[in-house]
Parts: C-alpha cells; structure tokens; sequence
C-alpha cells in the first residue's frame, strides 16, 4: 500500500512544478509536507472517533433517560444540524485566515463542547447534552470543511480521490475505536424498573464524563501545535486574488455546475445512509441476532460495523489509483442497496450480518461523492463548494429523524427499507450524475 513518503513526494512534485512555471520558491518541503499529512490525518481519526460514539449513544441514552426511537434521534439531529449552521462560516474564515484558521478555529469549538459534557452529565440533562453535541459538532464541521478540500488539493486533480480516501481510512479508524471505548462503558444495560437501574445509570454518565474530559484534554494540546506549526499551502490556493465582484459570483457559478448540485445532494441522501446504519443497528442487533444479546454485545458488533467500514475504505484506496472512482462508487452502492433488502426481511442473524457487510461497501461513500462533486475547482471555489457540500451533512440529521418516527410507527425493518432509493440514487450519481456538466 502506499505509504506517506510516496504520498507526499507525490504531492510535493506537483507542488514544486506548478510553482516553477510560476517562477517562484516551491511554497512546501518534504518535511513540512509529511507534518501535515500527520496532524490532518489526526483530526480526520479525532471526528471520526466522536461521530460515531454518537451514533453508538443512542441507543443506551435512550434506555437510561427512558426515550422513545424519535427523541433519541435528536443526538444525531443535534450533532448533524451544527454541520448545516458551520459549514458557511467556517468557509469564510477559510477564505479569510486560510486552511489553517479554519482548522483552529474546530479544534476550539470541539474543546468547548467537550468540556460542556460534564456538566450535562452531572446533571443527567439531556437538552444541555444535546447542546455538548451541538458545540462538538460545529468544531468538526469546521474540521470537515477545511481538512477534505486541504487534502483534496494539496496535489494533482487526478488525484484528489486517492488522497482524500486514504486519509478518510484514519477517519474509520476512529469509527471502530468509538464504539470499542461505548462498549466497555456500556457493557451490560440494565432497563428501566430493573434492580440496579439508578446505579448503572451514573456509571454510565459518569463513564461518558470522563471519556469526553479525556478527548478535550487532548484536543486542547492539539490545539497548541496547530498554532505553533506552518502548514504547506496547495497550489494555487494562496496564488488566487479574487475580486468581491468575482466572489460574488462564485456560489452561482457553482449552481451552473450540474454535477457539483447533485454531489451535494448525494452527500445529503448518503449521510443518512451511514448515520441511519450505524445509529439504528445496535437496537437492530439486539432484536435480531437472537436471545441472550446484550446491549454491551450489540454496540462491539458496532465496532465490527465500524471496522468493516474502515477496511473498505484500505481495501478500496489503491484501486482508485487504476479504477474509475465513480465507477466503484455505483458498484458499491448497488450493492448496498441488495444487502438493505436482505436486512429488511428480518432472517435473524443473516440480515444482521446483512448490515454489517453493507458497510464495507458504504466505506467510500462520503470522500468520493466529496472528491466527485469537487472536480474542476480551485482556490475560493474549493472553499466554497467545500462548505457547500459539508452543509450537505444535515441529512444525517434530517433522515435519521425521519428514520426514527418510521421505526416508532412500522417497524425497524421497515426503517431499513427505506433506506434502499437512497443508495439508489448514489448508484446512479456514481454512473451518471457526476458527469453531467462537466
């Protein structure tokens, strides 16, 4: 596989010749170029860590706080509406204090937001927890608007696709290390009315607290580095003066672009693919793989979701170095489509099996609708479209609530149906959609 001297000689050649017909110094080195392959891939580990310890809350907050399927959804509803209200704001400040500011200016909001746990769960609030999630979450829209286009561009368009799911394979690490830490801290639910109820319960929070003090603490000495450190800048991203006329014009130059309107769109359909999944699948688990399954056994079968999803993401990579990325993308999703069904029929462990091999194939969905949808753009229209496609993400809000008043009212099973015309439609993006306009 390719390591990262390969990847930043890779970035760095490309780096160097463009400056050189420009006549000017090569802007990144070798070294510098390596520091921020590691400090970027770091971030994309730390989202991906809390995303789906998210995901992986659900369920047991549900139980101890005595919710139904549609409140607890508002975790998700919390955490991917902040992506929605960042995602414009954290383009500017791109576009003003660079990639650089934007990463900063995350790495503040997460701390806040993971600090702001402890008091929710010292109180057992929900609404201020809800709250954490939301601070949390504007940090990593900040994060996602500034590191995907960072990698995306910082070499050659051809490609932008490989990069960018090479780095998002770190972001899975942290989807499978997620549910690992939960699953300790869960282990054994106990129910509502059942002895030993209260008690679990404030071990639980108390678990959560310190999980999330201990992600601030580190995120805060992060936070120190990235103020320290300079990072390289991808060609042409500094060399771009543009007027306030031309910015102006930049977002309707964008809707001109038909592929680049149905990326976002498929970003949209796709978030609720993988938030859908990954929420709804610890209760699937529980109802399906047979008596005797424990909450603390269904959230590790999360950790196998999540690592088959990360493996997709490594085993896929390479191949987008000699494959047509949309190409596979389609594939993928169609097959995603046929496992969904197999989920919707209930056949106890074989549909729960079912969901968590779609996974492996969800993997690339994300970086390579991003990449797709970005083709052609540089400089302030990176930025833009960036931030545009990061709002996007507020369909795994949407969807995952609509999600859940569908399971409270038909059924999980059916939930998962419905889940099948949104991979569909990514299918047919893959194919055809991402080439339309360009």
């Amino acid at each position: 596989m390719t390591d990262a001297h390969d990847v930043a000689g890779t970035i760095n050649a490309n780096n160097n010749s463009t400056n050189n017909v420009q006549g000017q110094k090569p802007r990144s080195t070798q070294p510098a170029t390596l520091l921020a392959i590691a400090l970027v891939t770091l971030l994309f580990f730390t989202w991906g860590l809390t995303m789906n310890m998210v995901n992986a809350l659900n369920t047991p907050f549900g139980n101890y706080l005595q919710l139904n399927s549609a409140q607890s959804s508002l975790l998700q509803v919390a955490y991917y509406s902040a992506y929605f209200i960042m995602a414009i704001p954290a383009g500017l400040i791109a576009r003003r204090f660079g990639y650089k500011g934007g990463i900063i200016c995350g790495l503040l909001l997460f701390v806040i937001g993971s600090f702001t746990v402890a008091p929710a769960t010292g109180m057992a609030s929900y609404p201020l927890f809800l709250l954490a999630m939301f601070v949390i979450a504007l940090g990593a829209a900040s994060l996602e608007a500034n590191c995907n286009p960072y990698i995306t561009k910082l070499g050659d368009e051809q490609g932008e696709s490989f990069r960018l799911n090479l780095v998002q394979s770190f972001n899975g690490v942290g989807t499978v290390v997620g549910p690992l830490i939960l699953g300790q801290i869960v282990s054994q639910t106990v129910a509502p009315g059942q002895p030993g109820f209260e008690a679990a319960k404030t071990k639980f929070l108390s678990d959560t607290r310190g999980v999330y003090m201990a992600i601030g603490i580190a995120l805060a000495v992060l936070l120190v580095i990235f103020v320290l450190v300079k990072l390289p800048t991808p060609p042409d991203d500094d060399a771009e003066v543009v007027s306030d006329a031309a910015q102006s014009n930049v977002f309707r130059d964008l809707l001109h672009r038909p592929y680049f309107v149905l990326g976002v769109f498929a970003q949209f359909l796709f978030l609720g693919i993988q938030t859908g999944g990954m929420a709804m699948f610890p209760a699937y688990a529980l109802k399906h793989w047979g008596e005797g399954t424990t909450a603390g056994f269904a959230t590790a079968l999360l950790s196998v979701m999540a690592l088959l999803f990360t493996l997709g993401r490594f085993l896929t990579t390479p191949l987008m170095a000699r494959l047509d990325p949309a190409k596979i993308l389609g594939w993928y999703m169609l097959i995603g489509a046929a496992l969904m069904v197999v989920v919707f029929l209930g056949l106890g462990r074989v549909s729960v099996i079912a969901l968590l091999v779609s996974f492996l194939f969800v993997s690339i969905g994300y970086p390579t609708i991003f990449s797709l949808s970005l083709r052609g753009l540089s400089g302030v229209q990176a930025k833009t479209g960036s931030s545009i496609i990061v709002m996007s993400i507020v369909g795994g809000a949407v969807i995952m609530f609509i999600l859940g008043v569908i399971q409270d009212a038909a059924g999980i099973e059916v939930a998962m149906l419905a889940m099948v015309p949104l991979f569909l439609f990514d299918a047919w993006y893959a194919f055809f959609g991402s080439r339309i306009g360009r």
